[in-house]
C-alpha cells in the first residue's frame, strides 16, 4: 500500500474517532432517561431505540479497535510457557484474560493477531 494511501486512512480514522466517541456518548444519555427520547407506545421509537442501541455497541467495538490501532506499543519480547503450563513475558506469569497480541508467521505473510490469556480448566500439559 502506497504511503500517501495509508497516511490519508491513518487521518481518516483519527477523524472518525473522535465521531464515534461523541455518537456513542450520545446513545448512552438518551439510554439512561430513554423514557424522555422514545415513546414506548410507538414502534417506530421502540425500533429506532433498539436499533441505536446496536449501534451503539458495535461503534463501541470499533473504538476500542481504533485506540488500540493508534496506541503505542507498551512492551515486547517472547511469551515463554512455563513448567506449570502458564505463560510469561519478561518473567512476569500472564494470567486469565489478558489481552496479548502476537506476530503469526505463515506462508501467506506476517500478521498481527488479537487474543487473550486463557486456561485449560486446571489441566497440566503432558510430559
Amino acid at each position: 500500500m502506497s504511503e500517501s494511501i495509508k497516511n490519508q486512512i491513518h487521518m481518516e480514522l483519527e477523524n472518525l474517532l473522535s465521531r464515534i466517541e461523541k455518537i456513542t456518548s450520545m446513545i448512552v444519555q438518551a439510554e439512561e432517561s430513554w423514557t424522555s427520547h422514545y415513546d414506548r407506545n410507538d414502534p417506530e421509537d421502540m425500533y429506532l431505540r433498539g436499533m441505536f442501541y446496536r449501534i451503539g455497541d458495535m461503534l463501541d467495538d470499533a473504538n476500542r479497535l481504533l485506540v488500540q490501532t493508534f496506541a503505542e506499543v507498551v512492551d515486547e519480547g517472547v511469551l515463554i510457557k512455563q513448567s506449570n503450563g502458564r505463560y510469561s513475558f519478561h518473567g512476569r506469569e500472564l494470567t486469565s484474560g489478558e489481552p496479548i497480541e502476537y506476530l503469526v508467521q505463515n506462508d501467506d505473510g506476517d500478521r498481527w493477531a488479537l487474543s487473550r490469556i486463557g486456561h485449560n480448566a486446571g489441566l497440566l500439559p503432558r510430559n
